[in-house]
C-alpha cells in the first residue's frame, strides 16, 4: 500500500482533485454535455479505476441533470465494479456512487431501491475522514436527492454534515449551501397551507445568500433568486433600489437549471401584476418537471388565477396541488412502512447468522447461510438421525431486473427475498442462498405436505411484495421445487429430484 506521504500515490490524488474541480465548475453551472464530454475523453484514455469511476460518475450526474429519460443502469454497475477492483481507497467516490444510484431510482420510479441507496451512502460518508471541498459536494448531493425526494428533515441534516466538513476543512460554507434543498423545503411548507413557515425559511435563504453571494455557485444563485422572487409573490419585495439576490439565471439546457429559471420568470411576471403573463408561461412544456415539486407549478397558478379574479378556476388549480401533496405524503408513509419491514428483516436475518455464526457458512450480500452450511446441516441431521424437506427456489423475472435496472437493484431484489425467506421459515427451519438467483429452505422432520404449505407462504409473500416499488415494471416472481431428504440421504440426488419438479413447474406456468 501507497504511504500517505507517497510522491506517486500524492500525484494520483492531486490529479483526481483537480480532475473533480474542472466536473463540478461544468456541472454547475448547468453544462453538463461538456462534463459528459470530459468524462468520455478520460474513461476512453485511462486504466486507472478510481480515476475511471470518478469520470463515469460526473457523466451519470450530467446525464440525470439534462433529463430526458436517461437510463444510467449499465453506467452505475460498471462504476460499482471499478470501485469493487479499487477496494476501499475511495469512501468519497463510493459514497457518490450510492446517491447517484438513489437518485437515478427516484427518477425511475423505484423508491425502496433509492432510500435503501442513500441508507448505503450515508454509513459510507459517517465513517469518510475526507476533509475538502469533494467531500463536502458528496453531503451536497446526498442532501439535494434526499430533498428531491420529500424526505425534507434528512435533506437539512445532510446539509449540516457537509457544513460541518467546510468547517473541518476551513472553507467557507456557502460551499455547502444547498440552497436548491432550503427552497423546495420552503415551498412544499407552502403547499401545505404553512405559508408563513414559507416566508420564513424563505428570507433565511435570501439573508444567508446575500452575504454569500460571492461564494456561491451557479446552481445555488439560481434557487437564490427564485427564493426571492417567490417572496415577492407572497407580496414580501426587497426594499426599493437593492438588486434582487441571484443576479441573472443561466441559460442552460440542462433541465435541473431550465425549469426553476423558467418558474422564476412566472413568479416575476405574477409580483410585477402580469397574471396573464404568468399563466401563459405555466401553459409551456418547460413550466412541467419536479426540480421544485410537481405541485409548486399549480400552486403558482392558483396564485396568478386569483389575481386576474377567476376563483373558480384557482380553486380547481389547488385541489391539483391537494391531490399531488397527498399522493406524496401517502408515498412517504409507504416507504417508511417499507423501511420497518426491512429493518425487521434483518432482525430476523441477523438472528439466523448468528444461529449458523461461521463466516465461512454465509453469503455476503444476504447473510443467509450458503452451500457449506447447506451441506453441515444436512450432515447434523443425519448424525440425529432426522429426515427433512428440501426446496429448491428459482426466481422467475430476474434476468429482466438486472438487465433494466442494472446489478445494484438485482442485489436489492436478493437482499429482500432473503428478507421475506427469513419471514416465511419456521424457527428450526434452514434458509440458505444456493447460488445466482437460487435458493433452498430445508424443513427438519417436516413431511412433503406440511413442506408445500411453508413454500405456499413463500410463493404468497414473494408475489404479494411490491416489486414495483424496488424494480418498476419488472416483476419478480418464484418457482419452487420439494424432494424428501431421509435421514443420512445422499443431499445432491434430493437436489436434483427437487430441480426437476421446480422445472416442471416453471414449465406450467409457461403461456402456451
Amino acid at each position: 500500500m501507497a504511504r500517505r506521504d507517497d510522491p506517486p500515490a500524492r500525484a494520483h490524488g492531486d490529479q483526481l482533485s483537480a480532475e473533480w474541480v474542472t466536473f463540478r465548475d461544468l456541472l454547475v453551472a448547468g453544462r453538463s454535455a461538456e462534463a459528459i464530454a470530459l468524462a468520455d475523453r478520460i474513461i476512453a484514455e485511462s486504466g486507472d479505476p478510481l480515476r475511471v469511476a470518478q469520470a463515469l460518475i460526473e457523466k451519470v450526474a450530467g446525464l440525470l441533470n439534462q433529463g430526458g429519460g436517461a437510463r444510467p443502469a449499465p453506467l452505475l454497475d460498471r462504476i460499482a465494479e471499478l470501485l469493487r477492483q479499487a477496494g476501499h481507497h475511495s469512501p468519497r467516490l463510493s459514497g457518490e456512487y450510492h446517491v447517484l444510484a438513489a437518485y437515478a431510482a427516484f427518477a425511475d420510479g423505484s423508491m425502496s431501491t433509492a432510500v435503501s441507496n442513500l441508507v448505503q451512502a450515508e454509513r459510507v460518508l459517517r465513517g469518510m475522514t475526507e476533509a475538502n471541498q469533494a467531500a463536502v459536494s458528496t453531503w451536497h448531493d446526498m442532501s439535494v436527492t434526499y430533498s428531491a425526494m420529500g424526505f425534507h428533515a434528512k435533506a437539512v441534516e445532510a446539509m449540516r454534515a457537509g457544513r460541518r466538513v467546510c468547517v473541518a476543512a476551513g472553507i467557507a460554507e456557502a460551499n455547502c449551501a444547498c440552497l436548491e434543498t432550503l427552497v423546495r423545503s420552503a415551498v412544499a411548507r407552502d403547499h401545505q397551507a404553512m405559508t408563513e413557515d414559507c416566508v420564513r425559511e424563505l428570507w433565511e435563504v435570501v439573508t444567508f445568500g446575500r452575504t454569500a453571494e460571492p461564494d456561491l455557485t451557479v446552481s445555488d444563485r439560481t434557487y437564490l433568486r427564485y427564493a426571492a422572487a417567490r417572496l415577492a409573490v407572497l407580496g414580501h419585495r426587497p426594499a426599493d433600489g437593492e438588486p434582487v439576490p441571484g443576479g441573472t439565471t443561466p441559460d442552460s439546457p440542462d433541465q435541473s437549471f431550465s425549469q426553476v429559471v423558467y418558474l422564476t420568470a412566472v413568479c416575476e411576471a405574477i409580483a410585477d401584476d402580469r397574471p396573464d403573463e404568468a399563466l401563459r408561461l405555466l401553459g409551456q412544456p418547460a413550466a412541467v418537471g419536479a426540480w421544485l415539486g410537481e405541485a409548486e407549478p399549480h400552486r403558482l397558478r392558483s396564485i396568478a388565477l386569483s389575481r386576474l379574479g377567476d376563483h373558480a378556476g384557482a380553486i380547481e388549480a389547488e385541489r391539483a396541488m391537494l391531490r399531488i401533496i397527498t399522493r406524496d405524503d401517502g408515498t412517504l408513509r409507504d416507504r417508511y412502512i417499507d423501511s420497518v419491514n426491512a429493518r425487521l428483516d434483518q432482525d430476523r436475518l441477523r438472528q439466523i447468522a448468528q444461529e449458523h455464526a461461521d463466516a465461512a457458512m454465509s453469503d455476503p450480500l444476504t447473510g443467509l447461510p450458503n452451500r457449506r452450511r447447506i451441506q453441515a446441516f444436512a450432515a447434523e441431521l443425519a448424525a440425529r438421525g432426522a429426515d427433512a424437506a428440501v426446496g429448491l427456489i428459482d426466481l422467475d423475472g430476474f434476468k429482466a431486473v438486472n438487465d433494466t435496472h442494472g446489478h445494484s437493484s438485482g442485489d436489492l431484489v436478493l437482499q429482500r427475498i432473503a428478507g421475506l425467506l427469513a419471514q416465511s421459515v419456521r424457527g428450526q427451519d434452514l434458509p440458505a442462498r444456493f447460488g445466482g438467483d437460487e435458493f433452498m429452505v430445508i424443513l427438519p422432520d417436516t413431511g412433503l405436505a406440511e413442506a408445500r404449505e411453508v413454500g405456499g407462504r413463500i410463493t404468497a409473500s414473494v408475489v404479494g411484495e411490491d416489486w414495483d416499488a424496488l424494480v418498476p415494471g419488472t416483476p419478480v416472481g418464484m418457482s419452487m421445487g420439494w424432494a424428501s431428504l431421509p435421514a443420512g440421504g445422499d443431499l445432491d440426488a434430493v437436489v436434483r429430484a427437487a430441480d426437476t419438479e421446480l422445472y416442471r413447474e416453471k414449465r406450467a406456468l409457461r403461456p402456451a
